[in-house]
């Protein structure tokens, strides 16, 4: 499960959702699609909410994806990428918010929720292979 991160130098940070990118074949991602249909909203929220915190934590400024494992009603933290990845796509398919837009709003030191205030909602479903 990867859970897109957004965090500007005023101490926002704010999740984008999650993707899914359990269909593999030979450990390679045959399909990436967002929100994990099968994901119980609980544990989509504690997911997000323990994304958010680490970065917070670390004082993160930028776009982020934060990777878990996901067995069960269980997850595990696998890694951190500090980069805009290639399926970013998915993510902005289902909030309408431009990652990369929002990355050089985050460089040029502006506020996540203003002027534009980024307001965060799951619009719909989206998959990329």
């Amino acid at each position: 499960m990867k859970i897109q991160i957004l965090a500007d130098a005023h101490g926002n940070v704010m999740h984008l959702f999650e993707r899914d990118c359990s269909v593999q074949r030979r450990n390679q991602k045959v399909i990436e699609f967002a929100p994990a249909v099968a994901l119980p909203i609980e544990l989509r929220q504690k997911i997000c909410n323990a994304a958010v915190d680490l970065m917070k934590s670390v004082h993160y400024l930028n776009a982020a994806t934060v990777e878990f494992l996901v067995e069960g009603d269980q997850f595990y933290f696998m890694e951190v990428n500090p980069r805009v990845q290639v399926e970013h796509t998915v993510t902005e398919m289902i909030t309408e918010i431009d990652i990369v837009h929002a990355q050089l709003k985050i460089a040029m030191g502006g506020d996540l929720f203003e002027p534009f205030k980024y307001r965060l909602h799951l619009g719909g479903a989206y998959f990329e292979q």
